[in-house]
């Protein structure tokens, strides 16, 4: 048996510039999926897991299936088709998965799950030659097209990768990667994760509704994503924009413009080990998600825990640090930026206000 892993991911900038060709920043963490598989000489897939289940299908059945989507079956079935579609020839294989990522904890376990099968067949049989960003746009179009959630490359990049990435995705069949080297353990910071608690269930739309209307201002540009506009182009016809798609489609892509060039200078003060300016950013960044992007309370989420979790953790941090919704937000989950020192005491609090805490870099 052979041993693989797929680690998750927290996003550190970039909120939502990824589908519409922007610059994000993030880093893999520590909580993952681990599989043990060997070849089985027959032309059958076979998975067994807790988390994601009994999972069995023939080689080359890549036909999608409605039944079969918003699940892990989905996700492998596609990832199956894209080695297919390549002109890779595999076999069969038995793999035994464990997973540490915590249910809601927005950290990605369906891009580690999609890149784990791709590491697996890459592993098993071709000498683990996949490339990273391959396995990456695997794992998208398997979401995409065979579990029916459309999203960026972010998750899927970072996953693959591993460690601390500034991606730029201007050109989105090769993104410009570049790793950083920061070690958050060295930093004086950690980073956390904040579970709110809310139900993560129905959230696609709202996470349709920014695509669609930062796609909506592109298309007003005439041109296909926000990155293929100047910014300047965009703020002459401000106006007009405003007048043909509405307020909130607007600041979105207001939204986007800042966020992508505010991406770039994250990564430089990661690069430079400042993390006084990081913060400062990373505070910018978490004002513009809640103000322009406002995709911290969702329609589906009528208590606003996420909103909750996030001014509790801002109160119990004062000037030290940060907090700011994590990747997609609506629902799901807060992330803060703890000073080391305060850490025990930081997870202490919000436990108590019942939000649970968890520790990724």
């Amino acid at each position: 048996m052979f041993e693989f892993f797929a680690g998750g991911r927290t996003e550190l900038g970039g909120n939502h510039t990824d589908h519409q060709g922007g610059c994000v920043i993030g880093a893999s963490v520590e909580q993952g999926i681990t599989a043990f598989a060997d070849k089985n000489n027959t032309d059958f897939i076979r998975i067994e897991s807790e988390e994601f289940g009994k999972i069995e299908m023939e080689i080359g059945d890549t036909e999608p299936r409605a039944e079969e989507a918003e699940t892990p079956s989905a996700l492998v079935r596609g990832i199956m088709n894209c080695f297919i579609e390549s002109g890779n020839i595999f076999g069969g294989f038995d793999a035994s998965i464990k997973s540490d990522i915590p249910a809601g904890s927005g950290i990605s376990s369906s891009a580690a799950f999609e890149v784990l099968i791709g590491r697996i067949i890459s592993g098993l049989f071709f000498e683990n030659s996949v490339p990273a960003l391959r396995l990456a746009q695997f794992g998208q179009l398997a979401e995409n097209d065979y579990f029916g959630k459309p999203c960026g490359l972010m998750d899927q990049l970072i996953c693959s990768v591993g460690g601390t990435v500034f991606a730029d995705f201007s050109d989105p069949d090769m993104p410009k990667i570049r790793k950083i080297d920061f070690d958050f353990s060295k930093s004086g910071y950690s980073v956390a994760v904040i579970n709110c608690g809310a139900d993560h269930a129905d959230l696609t739309e709202d996470y349709i509704k920014i695509v669609r209307d930062m796609g909506l201002v592109a298309w007003n540009m005439g041109y296909t994503v926000l990155s293929e506009a100047e910014e300047a182009e965009f703020i002459a016809q401000f106006p007009i924009l405003r007048q043909k798609c509405g307020e909130r489609a607007v600041m979105r892509a207001l939204h986007y413009f800042d966020e992508t060039r505010r991406a770039r200078e994250e990564a430089d003060a990661l690069e430079k080990g400042d993390m006084d300016e990081f913060i400062r950013l990373y505070r910018e960044s978490a004002e513009s998600s809640e103000t322009r992007l406002c995709n911290i309370i969702s329609e589906n989420e009528p208590e606003h825990k996420l909103q909750k979790a996030i001014l509790s953790a801002r109160e119990i941090l004062g000037n030290a640090g940060g907090a700011r919704v994590h990747g997609g937000g609506f629902g799901g989950t807060a992330q803060a930026i703890v000073p080391e020192e305060m850490a025990a005491e930081f997870a202490e609090e919000m436990e108590k206000q019942g939000f649970g805490v968890m520790f990724v870099l």
